[in-house]
């Protein structure tokens, strides 16, 4: 690897006709090349124009110059003849040549003294030079001569008579080895092949060089049909196709799948729930060999469909390790070392597959004597998204002696337009440090959190800007970038100065939204900001018109990819309507406070105010799904339609019911009356486990026909000795998890005349946790109309169950009555009559 040192020493070039520019990115070129010289003048493509392949030209070289006729063929060009070079005859003009240094053309060029191949230029380099008599492609590699093709693609400007080239003469290499991104399908979307392959493209023009898609359930694993299921799951033929293309692309697969972490989607099913650290864990159980033997089954079948001999274990954020199962484990030694544990465990496994094992460093930073544990070749991915100046955990890994590479973020995972302001400064930043600290390279993580809502077609902008600061990543400039940027994506200078603007505008901190904000109760209080939410809706509802007026403008003048423009338009109007949905949520609170109409009068405004709102977010829920069809399987769409309808339902039920002022669940959280569930530390007391029980006659005012269920963070029901359910799943990433938090069962199948007991047995079982519950009921009277039933001041609770707790007979007078505790979760009140559960904001 080139130091930086010698960078900026290497002999400056003195080429008659050119102007010197080691910085100048006048060729609209991303990333920009290390070196270029221009001149005045042009090469013409023509219908007479060839492209020539040197002698002994691989088929690589063939699939660089079919990049040049396809391009082309997009222009609304014909197709240039391919021909291979011979010593009898050769072309000298008119042409484009591609050949390696050793080639009788590139031995000519290089032998003239004007310029020179070095070594840092023989991996991934080339020579590009383009006179007014042709081009030549130089390159030791055949990636090398793939990137000088994807250089001369980017500078081809169409013109009435064909394409034009500038006369130039480029000089480029990477100074960082591994550049790509990290791409999440486990938690939502998940792209057709069709859009994987636009994917790996993209990257590959911009000299991207790693596809690393993020794995927890969504492959089709031999013998575990469950896992996936339903979820748009990867066969292991279709990863290999990918591979199979990326490889022609010059871009690696590398799988990230979880090894320890992040397990939640697969340990939620019942028939995994025996490997998870505990109910509802996020982590295996590291004391269990059995999780040895399924992740050696896993890691092989993965093995075989990945080509790559890197394979990332992820085994980051594994914050249950000892809180459950492997507690006895964790304290026989100490968290470190139980970690450290598992990884050589893995490392093994990979190692049988012939896999070099890539992880992340979050945990290894928490507790770093575990670097002395672990072998020195494992290479680490250095997660940090933060948008720092400096970054120390580079300085840290690089001191250890261990190989790592650093991955920034696209925010694109916090709301539904990317959080561009952190992006540019956390890759830049970052990039930069890992660069100065001897990194391996680069890869940007995109995150798909909550069920992937927000758009991967918007991440283009964080793909590009990470392919400038992974070429660059001393002098990668964003000002210079965004010019090239736009004007490169859309294919005219004017329409990408239009869409910038918009970008700038939607990147604001005073309009960018987070999805909780958006999916909140329309009566609950806005959320509270570090901003002033006053001028942040103002701020809103004045751009958005502006960015639909660019927009609008900017798609007469673009020349490519223009369905995007789509999908910028739909973040717009989802922006303004949540602008809107503040409005409406003040209308309501006037009409509702407003003494100078009759109920009448009001509850007409009222529900001229939700159907407007409903009619935006029907209008909005089918243009999403259309969008999300474009490019991702239909698999795990549901979950995200469900976000509007139960948003839409809110809203119906404001119409029916126009006088509602709290939204919130009437029913509290309730403890032990010892326990401190806000204490998340040692010196308060934690009853970690709590047993509930409530009686009712069968025809008491209070005895529900069902119930509804909230845990803090583990509840199993029962109902006169009989198991009726279970609620396991924790806050999560994965929506999928997120729709589990709450269950209702109907109970007249377990109840009988006379005297009934219902009892929960709750868990807690984070560090400082107490076990809680939210227990409401419901029944349904003889008119058909359903009722909330709230039984707070009926149940009792115990630190210890005695035999017999959960039966009718037991005698619970020395219970104590169960405590009412704030906890800092809101919840929304359901509306059984409609079917809907509560929801836990966030």
């Amino acid at each position: 690897m080139m130091n930086r040192l010698a960078y900026h020493i290497l002999p400056a070039l003195v080429i008659p006709g050119f102007l010197f520019a080691i910085q100048d990115n006048r060729l609209n070129v991303i990333p920009t090349p290390q070196m270029v010289t221009v001149s005045a003048g042009q090469f013409r493509i023509s219908g007479q124009t060839r492209i020539v392949l040197a002698t002994g030209s691989t088929a690589g070289d063939r699939f660089a110059a079919d990049q040049l006729n396809e391009h082309l063929i997009g222009l609304g060009l014909s197709p240039l003849v391919v021909s291979e070079e011979t010593r009898s005859r050769s072309r000298t003009s008119d042409l484009v040549y591609i050949g390696p240094p050793s080639s009788v053309r590139g031995k000519s060029i290089l032998g003239d003294g004007l310029t020179s191949y070095t070594d840092a230029m023989r991996k991934e380099g080339y020579i590009l030079t383009i006179t007014n008599d042709g081009v030549v492609i130089l390159g030791e590699s055949e990636r090398g001569r793939f990137y000088g093709m994807m250089t001369l693609l980017q500078m081809i400007t169409k013109e009435k008579k064909g394409a034009v080239l500038p006369r130039a003469l480029i000089r480029d290499w990477p100074l960082q080895t591994i550049r790509g991104i990290t791409d999440d399908l486990s938690r939502g979307q998940v792209s057709t092949l069709d859009n994987f392959k636009t994917i790996i493209r993209y990257l590959a023009r911009h000299k991207l060089n790693v596809y690393s898609p993020y794995i927890e359930d969504i492959f089709v694993f031999k013998n575990h049909p469950l896992i996936g299921k339903g979820r748009g799951a990867l066969s292991p033929a279709e990863v290999k196709e990918l591979d199979a293309y990326a490889k022609r692309y010059h871009v690696e697969l590398i799988p990230i799948f979880e090894t320890l972490g992040h397990w939640e989607n697969i340990l939620l099913l019942p028939e995994y729930a025996a490997y998870a650290e505990f109910p509802g864990a996020h982590t295996v159980n590291v004391s269990d060999e059995r999780v040895y033997e399924l992740l050696d089954e896993m890691i092989g079948e993965l093995a075989g469909a990945f080509s790559s001999p890197y394979f990332n274990m992820a085994a980051d954020e594994s914050w249950d390790v000892g809180l459950g199962a492997s507690r006895e484990l964790v304290r026989k030694s100490d968290l470190a070392s139980v970690h450290a544990a598992h990884y050589k465990r893995l490392f093994a496994i990979l190692a049988k597959y012939g896999k070099r094992p890539l992880m992340y460093g979050d945990i290894i930073l928490n507790h770093p004597s575990i670097l002395e544990m672990i072998p020195r070749d494992v290479i680490i991915v250095d997660w940090q998204y933060w948008a720092g100046q400096s970054y120390p955990s580079a300085g840290i890994f690089r001191k250890a002696g261990f190989p790592f590479i650093v991955s920034p973020a696209i925010w694109n995972f916090t709301g539904p337009w990317p959080n561009y302001l952190n992006t540019v400064l956390n890759v830049r930043n970052f990039a930069r440090e890992g660069y100065d600290n001897g990194a391996l390279g680069i890869l940007t993580s995109n995150w798909n959190d909550y069920g992937g809502e927000a758009l991967r077609e918007l991440n283009y902008y964080g793909f590009a800007w990470t392919a400038e600061c992974a070429w660059r990543p001393v002098e990668a400039d964003p000002v210079q970038f965004e010019r090239v940027f736009f004007s490169n994506f859309y294919g005219s200078k004017e329409a990408g100065q239009l869409v910038r603007s918009a970008y700038q505008l939607l990147s604001n901190v005073y309009t960018h939204l987070e999805w909780h904000e958006i999916w909140r109760h329309p009566l609950l209080p806005v959320r509270p900001s570090i901003l002033n939410n006053l001028w942040r809706f103002q701020a809103i509802e004045s751009t958005m018109p502006l960015v639909e007026e660019l927009l609008e403008k900017a798609s007469g003048l673009a020349t490519i990819n223009k369905e995007h423009f789509r999908t910028i338009r739909f973040v717009t109007r989802l922006n303004s309507w949540f602008a809107d949905k503040i409005r409406a949520r003040a209308e309501i609170r006037s009409a509702q406070q407003d003494s100078t109409l009759n109920a009448e009068e009001r509850d007409a405004v009222i529900r001229d105010v939700c159907s407007r709102m409903i009619a935006g977010l029907e209008m909005l829920k089918r243009e999403f799904s259309e969008l999300w069809l474009r490019t991702n399987r239909d698999a795990n769409l549901h979950l995200l339609i469900a976000r509007y309808d139960r948003q839409i339902s809110y809203w119906k039920e404001i119409a029916a019911y126009p006088l509602m002022e709290d939204p919130s669940i009437p029913s509290t959280w309730l403890y032990h009356p010892q326990a401190n569930p806000l204490k998340r530390d040692s010196t308060a007391t934690h009853i970690p486990r709590a047993w509930f029980r409530m009686t009712s006659e069968s025809d008491d005012a209070h005895a529900p026909g069902g119930i509804q269920l909230l845990a803090d963070t583990y509840g199993t029901v029962f109902v006169n000795g009989t198991e009726v359910g279970t609620v396991f799943a924790r806050r999560s990433l994965s929506l999928t998890v997120e729709q589990q938090r709450v269950k209702a069962w109907d109970l007249t199948p377990f109840l009988r005349p006379g005297k009934n007991v219902i009892a929960v047995e709750a868990a807690n079982y984070d560090e400082f946790g107490s076990g809680g519950i939210n227990l409401l009921g419901y029944k349904t009277t003889s008119g058909g109309t359903t009722m909330v039933v709230v039984l707070d001041n009926f149940v009792k609770v115990s630190d210890n169950a005695q035999p017999g707790w959960k039966e009718v007979g037991f005698d619970d007078s020395r219970w104590l009555p169960a405590a009412t505790k704030e906890v800092p979760f809101v919840v929304v009140a359901p509306d059984f009559s409609r079917g809907r559960l509560s929801w836990i904001e966030r």
